[in-house]
């Protein structure tokens, strides 16, 4: 069990180190994949995200990168219980979605983002998510 539990670790906290990396990339001038990633509304991108506000994900990412492999100590017994749960809650909403643009209930799905966000975006989310909640249980 416990190099299982190192392994699913090891995946979150890959996986947010990896999108904690893009949207530092991106905050700081980086165009690749830009366009894949923001939902779309009659091809147009339906929103812009501010400079701070993609430098916050990136913290936030790395924030989840940390809660995922931090050695459970009694020290940030507490922070790792409740932010582990946290990511598992956080992703599995993300992968259900917001009903319009983003998840498996979003009603535009014919966009380069909506066909992303099915493909890999959404299902990514989901195996977040479980791997969240799978930490959170066994370390509560």
């Amino acid at each position: 069990m416990n190099m299982f539990f190192t392994i699913l670790q090891s995946i979150n906290t890959i996986i947010f180190l990896g999108i904690s990396g893009f949207h530092f990339y991106w905050a700081f001038g980086g165009k690749f994949g830009v366009n894949a990633v923001i939902p779309e509304i009659k091809g147009k991108a339906a929103f812009k995200p501010p400079i701070l506000a993609t430098i916050f994900v990136a913290f936030a990412m790395l924030g989840g990168a940390w809660l995922s492999w931090k050695p459970h100590t009694n020290s940030y017994a507490k922070i790792l219980i409740y932010g582990n749960l946290a990511i598992g809650i956080i992703f599995l909403i993300r992968a259900i979605g917001d009903f319009n643009y983003i998840g498996f209930t979003k009603k535009i799905k014919d966009s380069v983002f909506a066909k992303n966000d099915n493909r890999y975006y959404s299902p990514l989310c989901l195996i977040i998510s479980a791997i969240g909640f799978f930490i959170w249980w066994i370390i509560r």
